[in-house]
């Protein structure tokens, strides 16, 4: 049977499901039953063209929200309470930076002109009183405060210093209860590994095995502009009018956003729809010996999924920052040895020129809100990044 788009979705029963993904846990199957779910209820989220704000409606209900009540066994509000009110103070400050956002670096103190203060550090910082810079930042960095690394004096401002103390050397993983250890564990990689497959893929029109829907797909594609550093937005705007048949205004949000998130969805439809409008981008941009702007043409069950990657990233960064223990946890999980002797930090890291704009700044954003505030997992993050 063909798939057919758009899709309504199954019967769903969270507590039904709960019961499945435990009995796979405890048989060491996760990974193979959150791909079960996903496989189906990916593509009814992000497959039905559906504005923003639904997609992220269905995305809680019928993919995040069942995950926080698997890791938590209960409700994840008050689970997450309890975890987070038993982390140490901390002297890092990690605020990553929106666009946008202003920066501060000393030019007294600093060790180099990366290391920059949020501006709720700054004005609790004796660099306020030093020869300073203001900056504004493109997002994707993060505040240095704390970090002893990133200052000749003065590393802590009085918000991170007030909480100086003895710190102990207990492992924060050691206050996780063990069920909730074990659950997150799974999770965590079985998560990883599938951001990992998919923000990497480069098949166009199918998806690996285990995700791949039953039969015949249905013939809905969509026309993918990707950046570039040759093109000027004047050529990409008039390309995009003539390829598909866009306005003005049309051409100027789909250039924007190619700039801003590195790709951009310009035309769906049948194959052979798309494709008319990849063969006059690219004969367009091409003359002259230049080198064309890139286009793909993708089915929408890849898009969907790519989509679904990124938000489980953004949610992954939301879950380790809830308590100290899930975020070593994950960092010590994310760091070790999983294919070919390679970690998935790794293989994220290695790939990092493969991946679209949006992805490469999500996926950073999670390894400075997890491994990078972390001082023990940021030695093997270290030890990763220098091979």
């Amino acid at each position: 049977m063909a798939l057919k788009l758009p899709l309504q979705a199954p019967e769903f029963c969270q507590n039904t499901l709960l019961k499945e993904w435990n009995l796979q846990c405890r048989s060491g199957n996760l990974l193979s039953a959150l791909q079960k779910h996903w496989k189906t209820f990916a593509l009814v989220v992000f497959a039905n063209n559906y504005e923003s704000s639904k997609e992220d409606r269905l995305a809680e209900k019928f993919l995040l929200r069942p995950m926080e009540h698997f890791l938590c066994n209960g409700d994840p509000e008050t689970i997450l309470k309890s975890l987070k009110e038993k982390d140490q103070p901390s002297q890092l400050c990690g605020k990553v930076f929106k666009n946008g956002e202003p920066t501060y670096s000393c030019r007294d103190c600093a060790n180099d002109n990366t290391c920059v203060l949020c501006i709720d550090c700054f004005q609790k910082s004796a660099h306020k009183k030093h020869r300073y810079k203001m900056s504004t930042s493109g997002g994707g960095g993060y505040c240095d405060c704390g970090d002893v690394e990133a200052w000749k004096s003065d590393p802590y401002c009085e918000i991170h210093d007030a909480k100086t103390k003895p710190m102990s050397d207990q492992n924060p993983i050691e206050v996780l209860p063990e069920d909730l250890t074990d659950r997150a564990s799974a999770l965590f990689m079985a998560t990883l590994h599938y951001v990992v497959q998919m923000l990497t893929w480069e098949q166009c029109d199918c998806l690996p095995s285990e995700i791949q829907p039953e039969g015949e797909l249905d013939d809905s594609y969509i026309t993918m502009l990707f950046n570039d550093e040759l093109h000027t937005y004047e050529q990409v705007i008039n390309t995009l009018q003539r390829a598909v048949e866009c306005t003005q205004e049309e051409a100027v949000e789909h250039a924007t956003i190619v700039d801003r998130e590195g790709r951009s969805s310009v035309r769906d439809g049948t194959f052979s729809y798309c494709e008319k409008a990849r063969h006059i981008i690219e004969h367009s941009t091409s003359r002259h010996g230049s080198k064309p702007l890139k286009v793909q043409i993708m089915h929408t069950i890849v898009v969907a999924h790519q989509k679904f990657a990124l938000k489980l990233v953004t949610w992954l960064q939301d879950i380790i920052g809830k308590s100290d223990g899930l975020r070593r946890l994950f960092c010590t999980l994310s760091t070790q040895p999983y294919e070919n002797g390679e970690s998935l930090i790794e293989k994220l890291i290695l790939s990092d020129t493969q991946m679209w704009k949006n992805a490469r700044m999500l996926v950073h954003q999670m390894m400075m809100s997890g491994v990078l505030m972390d001082q023990e997992c940021k030695k093997q993050f270290s030890i990763i990044f220098t091979k």
